[in-house]
């Protein structure tokens, strides 16, 4: 089932809307070199939508261009399927377009960016397809239990949805590069098993991700702590990552809750690629073995004291 033109509605990202949301003074004072029938829009929106289930998206011009000019050069590289996640107003996807990005998949789940992202579609005919759904929940799309006791028997929804991207052995230049913004942990915990199993964003081989982390996600990758060393020792393990550089998170919407110490940190989102390692099956010998090195680590960090292989048996 090819989803590029639909408006796909799915049950396990239901969403709920909140009443009105109140615009801070500083919000309101950032906001007054926007265009005014931009400004307009951005309020409107933001007063109506349930901020709680909404990924941060991009309403600075400027800040949208540093994005696509960090990422660019390598993602020119290498373009079999490109998607972009909750791209809002498709600011970043119009700055991607005019840098001759041939083709990009939207999947925005909220409907009140659809009149922006329509237009662009307009001007940019033929490379823009728009779906309704929010990849970033897509755990809780599948089971993990079940995938990690039956790895063969990917979620027959994410095959449709990914029906159209190309099946690439492991060790092959990536089968999809994905884009997005991210805030939320749960995400990168998604990843990880995705590359432990070859599920979810893995089904088809190894996909390239260009992401704008949070500060809070960034020091959790770069600095473990005792709650997420395991998730630390997967991450470097299973992966490699690039800093290309960072971004005015004040240019994103919802802004994030700024901790007192550390204001200037904060304030920044970390733009890198994310990129599950080639040689991964040659490291490990056998896609089993990635995922007994998973167990391990889970169990070991969860009980030193218990005997890891007896439970493996």
């Amino acid at each position: 089932m090819h989803l590029s033109e639909s408006i796909h509605s799915n049950k396990h990202l239901d969403v709920k809307k909140s009443n009105k949301n109140k615009i801070s003074p500083a919000l309101s004072k950032y906001l007054e070199n926007i265009d005014p029938t931009f400004r307009e829009r951005i309020i409107e929106d933001y007063t109506s939508l349930n901020l709680k289930n909404v990924n941060p998206y991009l309403i600075i011009d400027e800040i949208s261009n540093e994005f696509a000019t960090l990422i660019k050069d390598d993602l020119l590289k290498n373009m079999s399927h490109v998607i972009e996640l909750n791209p809002g107003y498709g600011l970043l996807t119009r700055k991607l377009l005019e840098a001759n990005v041939p083709f990009i998949h939207l999947y925005e789940y909220h409907t009140e960016f659809y009149p922006e992202l329509q237009r662009l579609k307009e001007i940019f005919p033929n490379r823009l397809s728009i779906s309704k759904a929010d990849l970033q929940n897509m755990s809780k799309m599948l089971n993990l239990k079940v995938a990690s006791q039956v790895p063969t028997k990917p979620n027959k929804y994410l095959c449709e949805l990914f029906a159209n991207v190309p099946k690439r052995n492991w060790e092959e230049e990536s089968c999809m590069q994905i884009i997005g913004t991210v805030i939320n942990f749960t995400f990168i915990r998604h990843l990880i098993m995705s590359v432990v199993f070859q599920t979810g964003f893995m089904m088809h081989g190894r996909t390239i991700f260009y992401l704008a982390l949070s500060p809070i996600i960034w020091n959790k990758l770069m600095h473990h702590s005792k709650k997420s060393f395991k998730t630390y020792i997967m991450f470097r393990t299973l992966f490699n990552h690039t800093l290309f550089g960072t971004l005015d998170g004040k240019g994103f919407l919802p802004w994030q809750k700024i901790k007192k110490s550390n204001i200037t940190d904060n304030q920044l989102f970390y733009v890198i690629k994310l990129e599950p390692k080639p040689n991964l099956l040659l490291l490990f010998g056998e896609k089993e073995g990635v995922i007994y090195f998973w167990y391990f680590i889970r169990h070991y960090f969860y009980r030193p004291t218990l005997r890891v292989i007896p439970s493996l048996e």
